[in-house]
């Protein structure tokens, strides 16, 4: 009896010891990253969905069936398609032009083309839309001179300026992903089609092209989602055509007051739905037409002579010149002194001294940015790194759900927390805790993606050395891996935080009275008519922008390459 006690002991050990052996470090990120996904992303995702299934009455469905019989709702979300659909065209037919002439010509002053092109990146989107106003709306200073010199010169508010505007914010997302794809075609591509007799024009559309439709189409995906889903832009400069977005703010605000958000919710899921599907279809393009190639030589750059290289750089700096000029407005009026919601040409320094919510959002800003950085660079580089190391279903799963942040707008992500975190049980509508989470896991992928790309293009012998010698995993990840991949994680830290400051439209679903940021304030100083405090935040908030840029450009070669 007791030798088979023993003996079912020692096949017990040997049974857990075996388990412990197998059972590690990172063993457990997987689960724990499935884990965080399942809380923060489709957690509020599941409780938005069965919120918008509340209805009204008996019937659950009743909002979905209002939406698309209802002119008013339907013809918002055509509105949108249509909008959105344009801004992606045009932004893919500039932008793609645009990283081109600037990868393949002698065009002077490149890095400062490309820094220019990132800063109106990360730059807040409705920003240029107040920017344009003031230019060229009904009491815009270029206008009125125009007027004035006798030219009738329409004001920018309406479709068309929406058009421009959204085009132009969509524009650095082309550039980019345009500029990395014609980074890793051969040479030996344009040299073997001009071999053949094809021009040089032929051999871009027939062969140069071709490979550059992932990088095209995943920019483009990001221009449609981004013009689809913002609801700040349209609300500057609009006027009175209605899209969907903002149809999806407006139900929530007008339901907020009863708590009944089954309106608010199923707009949101078909944003959501939207938006989702835009990101199966790019995948799946990508997917088909995906080459799997790395440039040994990278395409040389071209000499242009004579007037074909003066229309090359008057093209490249004309479309920069009006990608920057909402900028450059936004800094110069905030030392103009306004009267009767009018600048003057009298410098003041007022915009910067007379608004007393300047300092607590400015703080409130740079906190919630700042812990939400350090916590999307601490996860990011463990997901980053399960993603490039552990090839398992588990991590092709976690690689899926990475994705999904890209694809849901801001909005949509604020309706989601507002209804999974701010009521019961959680009660944190209006904290600044529920605005950290949110912008985590909105932000969370800039940090994988750029760790686990770098990952992939790094061997494993290292880190396998480290394991063999005795070191655990854990300790090996920390001291072999990390110092590895300092250039990324910095990359991404920065690319977060970059992005987190600007956030808009999530956060005007979730911020509280005393957790209003920049982005909420200088929206509120343009509704309310406060055009030299709307410009000094603007330009506060461009400078703090600007200052991750500056960074990854100086100590990362001087390249935009670090973004993509």
């Amino acid at each position: 009896m007791m030798t088979t006690f023993n003996q079912h002991k020692q096949r017990l050990g040997g049974v857990l010891a075996q388990y412990r052996q197998g059972f590690n470090f990172w063993s457990l990120m997987p689960l724990l990253a499935v884990v965080l996904f399942a809380v923060f992303l489709i957690y509020p995702l599941v409780r938005m969905f069965t919120e918008s299934l509340a209805g009204t009455d008996s019937d659950v469905l009743g909002v979905y069936v209002e939406l698309f019989t209802k002119a008013y709702y339907f013809e918002s979300l055509i509105n949108s398609f249509l909008i959105s659909i344009t801004v992606t065209l045009m932004a893919g037919l500039v932008g793609v032009a645009l990283s081109y002439f600037v990868y393949r010509f002698n065009v002077p002053g490149k890095i400062a083309i490309r820094a220019a092109v990132v800063l109106t990146l990360v730059s807040p989107p409705f920003i240029g839309a107040y920017s344009w106003i003031l230019l060229f709306g009904a009491n815009g200073i270029l206008r009125k001179a125009l007027v004035a010199g006798g030219l009738d010169f329409p004001s920018i508010v309406g479709v068309p300026g929406m058009l421009v505007v959204l085009t132009l914010q969509g524009l650095p997302f082309v550039f980019l992903m345009t500029s990395s794809a014609l980074s890793s075609v051969d040479q030996s591509v344009e040299d073997g089609s001009i071999n053949l007799g094809r021009t040089r024009t032929s051999t871009f559309f027939r062969a140069i092209l071709p490979q550059l439709r992932g990088g095209i189409s995943t920019g483009m995906l990001l221009v449609f989602v981004t013009a689809f889903s913002d609801f700040g832009t349209p609300a500057v400069i609009g006027k009175n055509v209605r899209v969907f977005p903002t149809l999806v703010y407006n139900s929530y605000i007008n339901e907020a007051q009863g708590a009944d958000f089954s309106q608010a919710a199923s707009f949101s899921v078909v944003l959501l739905v939207v938006c989702i599907g835009a990101l199966l279809l790019q995948r799946s393009y990508a997917k088909r037409h995906a080459y799997g190639v790395s440039a040994v030589t990278p395409l040389a750059p071209m000499e242009l002579h004579g007037i074909k290289r003066i229309l090359v750089i008057a093209a490249v700096y004309g479309v920069i010149l009006i990608a920057v000029l909402p900028l450059i407005t936004v800094i110069v009026t905030s030392f103009l002194k306004t009267e009767f919601q009018r600048f003057t040409w009298n410098f003041t320094l007022d915009g910067y001294t007379t608004d007393a919510t300047l300092l607590p959002a400015l703080g409130n800003t740079l906190l919630f940015t700042t812990i939400a950085t350090v916590t999307c660079t601490l996860a990011g580089a463990i997901i980053g790194y399960v993603i490039a190391r552990r090839k398992t279903r588990l991590g092709s799963t976690i690689d899926l759900l990475s994705m999904v942040p890209y694809a849901v707008a801001g909005v949509v992500f604020g309706i989601a927390f507002s209804m999974g975190f701010g009521s019961s049980p959680f009660f944190l509508a209006g904290t600044g805790l529920i605005l950290v989470m949110a912008y985590f896991m909105r932000r969370l992928p800039y940090s994988i993606r750029s760790i686990s790309s770098l990952l992939g293009q790094l061997g494993t012998s290292a880190e396998e050395a480290s394991v063999n010698l005795g070191v655990p995993p854990s300790q090996t990840f920390w001291r072999i891996t990390v110092p590895m991949i300092v250039p990324a994680i910095v990359s991404g830290a920065l690319l977060t935080w970059a992005t987190v400051i600007r956030e808009f439209n999530a956060t005007a679903i979730l911020y509280g009275s005393s957790t209003a940021t920049m982005t909420i304030q200088v929206f509120s100083n343009v509704s309310y008519g406060r055009y030299e405090n709307a410009s000094a935040m603007g330009t506060i908030l461009i400078v703090v922008s600007l200052i991750p840029v500056v960074i990854l450009m100086k100590v990362f070669g001087k390249d935009d390459k670090i973004l993509v």
